[in-house]
């Protein structure tokens, strides 16, 4: 058996779980090699890539996959490609738990749930990263969640990209305002854009999907507070390599 065909067993056991919630599974970005880092958020929210659970998996069956579907997406791809990954090291992008679902329902009970999905996170990491990897709890939830669990692993927090967590933005320049504004004229949306189209065509995604995500990720801004986010990230990436 090779590595797809293990990693398409272990979506099976996740799609079965993320059922028997009452969620839809969504799949991730298949990692293409063993990973050197792996970065640990949440679960997959349903509400801004999908109204309803029909489009969620009409989508799915076109080819849609987790972590595609916003800007701070794409911002986490951007920061993880130019901060950490040298060009031979392979990351990997997960959730903790793999059921989309309301971002009000995903509050209640979380660390129950995530207990549901530990040992298959566990399993995903065995499979996927390699022996040396490091790996990054995306937001604070997480991080203390993998603290209870006692976590085996290397583990840096990251603020998780989300703008409802933008205060965090600001504590984590703070003291370094000299050296942000110097950093913000180097990063803009185009930037942001051409990692966003690698990682699209890396993952063939329908056509379909592509110029839709591309069109829509074209009409943001990249906002001082996402630049914030971007130098945030930077500063942990280049921690770690340190």
């Amino acid at each position: 058996m090779g590595f797809q065909a293990d990693y398409r067993k272990l979506e099976d056991r996740m799609r079965r779980l993320a059922e028997l919630e009452g969620n839809i599974f969504l799949p991730n970005l298949e990692p293409k090699e063993a990973a050197k880092y792996v970065l640990i958020c949440m679960e997959p929210s349903l509400g801004r890539w999908a109204r309803s659970r029909k489009e969620a998996r009409e989508k799915i069956e076109a080819g849609f996959r987790n972590f595609i579907s916003s800007i701070g997406d794409f911002i986490l791809h951007y920061c993880v490609r130019n901060y950490l990954c040298h060009s031979l090291e392979g990351y990997h992008i997960t959730d903790l738990s793999k059921g989309a679902m309301k971002t009000k329902k995903a509050d209640h009970e979380r660390f129950k749930r995530y207990d549901n999905w530990y040992t298959l996170l566990m399993d995903e990491i065995a499979l996927i990263a390699s022996p040396n990897a490091h790996f990054f709890a995306v937001g604070k939830k997480v991080f203390d969640y993998l603290g209870k669990k006692r976590f085996p692993f290397p583990l840096t927090y990251i603020i998780h990209y989300s703008d409802q967590a933008a205060k965090a933005r600001n504590a984590a320049i703070k003291g370094r305002e000299k050296c942000f504004q110097a950093f913000a004229e180097t990063v803009a949306l185009n930037d942001i854009l051409s990692v966003a189209r690698q990682v699209l065509k890396e993952n063939s995604v329908s056509k379909e999907i592509f110029e839709l995500i591309i069109s829509d990720l074209a009409k943001k801004n990249l906002t001082v507070s996402r630049k914030k986010l971007i130098f945030s990230y930077k500063i942990a990436f280049e921690s770690v390599l340190s």
